[in-house]
């Protein structure tokens, strides 16, 4: 059985009907720097043939660090997508065969200046799936007391920032904070303390 095969309700375990949908003919429509897009035929369960259009990204980490004095470090930048900057958890791209771990704390060093001293898996996030295969590594990390310079990739134009629990928080209440990495890793984190 799946992870995700079944799930509890108060009157215990219900396994859910198989509902795959089967891969029949894949069209590479777009293949760009960062992504892909596909577009499938699929055969829904019940014999129904069905399109589906698919993003392929490769995974990714996100990781919610706190310094030694207790405050987060998030990073700010400009999403062209949602045009405007976002308040995000530190995240980026995997390298091909990367080990998420390394990737995080690459991310970490890169993004802030800041160095992992201790790193917590916190669990795995699918978006948008919908339409993207990105899965998204989370994790809390705790940094080295002092940063040192940023080591950003050359398109990249991240700042970090730094907030107490409580300004996040407000951040997440009054929406000035709402990436879906974000609201997930602090959501898990706070389940997990």
């Amino acid at each position: 059985m799946k992870k995700h095969d079944c799930f509890s309700c108060g009157k215990g375990i219900l396994k859910m009907t198989d509902l795959t949908e089967k891969t029949l003919a894949t069209e590479r429509k777009y293949t760009g720097k960062i992504i892909s897009v596909d577009l499938l035929d699929i055969e829904l369960p019940d014999g129904r043939k069905a399109k589906r259009e698919v993003i392929r990204h490769g995974n990714a980490v996100a990781i919610l660090a706190r310094r030694p004095d207790g405050k987060f470090v998030f990073v700010k930048q400009y999403r062209k997508a949602a045009e405007e900057a976002l308040v995000e958890v530190i995240a980026g791209g995997l390298e091909p065969g990367e080990d998420p771990v390394e990737g995080a704390k690459r991310e970490t060093s890169e993004e802030t200046g800041y160095e992992v001293t201790s790193i917590k898996f916190l669990t795995t996030i699918i978006c948008t799936p919908g339409y993207c295969e990105e899965r998204i590594h989370l994790y809390f990390a705790e940094l080295s007391e002092t940063a040192h310079a940023q080591d950003q990739d050359p398109d990249e134009n991240v700042h970090p920032v730094v907030l107490s629990e409580a300004e996040v928080e407000d951040g997440i209440r009054n929406g000035a904070i709402f990436d879906s990495k974000t609201l997930s890793a602090w959501l898990c984190w706070k389940l997990a303390r």
